[in-house]
């Protein structure tokens, strides 16, 4: 791979894991309960060499958690995060549009 192909691969693998961020960190929780904002860190950049900011991600924390999808409680001295029943459904109902999903980057991605 091309120092030209590589780079691009990593800005759109960013890009779609920027975009879907929300979905990425419910499907973590959901894989590992009582899952803290650092551990969501952690994960990102092991798994998709992304370094995202702190701020970010307990934004999207605060919201999910606002929109009653996960539920957090502090637990040596650090806050974990646990999906809801409502969180569940949610992923459930997401992950099963994948085939829709995968037609429309298909169609995004095709040759020209």
């Amino acid at each position: 791979m091309s120092n030209l192909e590589y780079k691009t691969v990593h800005a759109l693998n960013r890009r779609i894991i920027e975009n879907f961020m929300d979905i990425v960190i419910l499907k973590h929780i959901w894989r590992n309960q009582s899952t803290s904002g650092y551990d969501v860190i952690k994960f990102l950049h092991r798994k998709f060499h992304i370094l995202t900011s702190p701020g970010r991600i307990y934004s999207i924390l605060y919201l999910l958690e606002r929109q009653s999808l996960i539920e957090g409680s502090m637990t040596q001295r650090k806050r974990v995060y646990r999906l809801t029943s409502k969180g569940e459904g949610l992923l459930r109902n997401v992950l099963l549009t994948r085939k829709h999903v995968n037609a429309i980057l298909f169609s995004i991605f095709s040759e020209f």
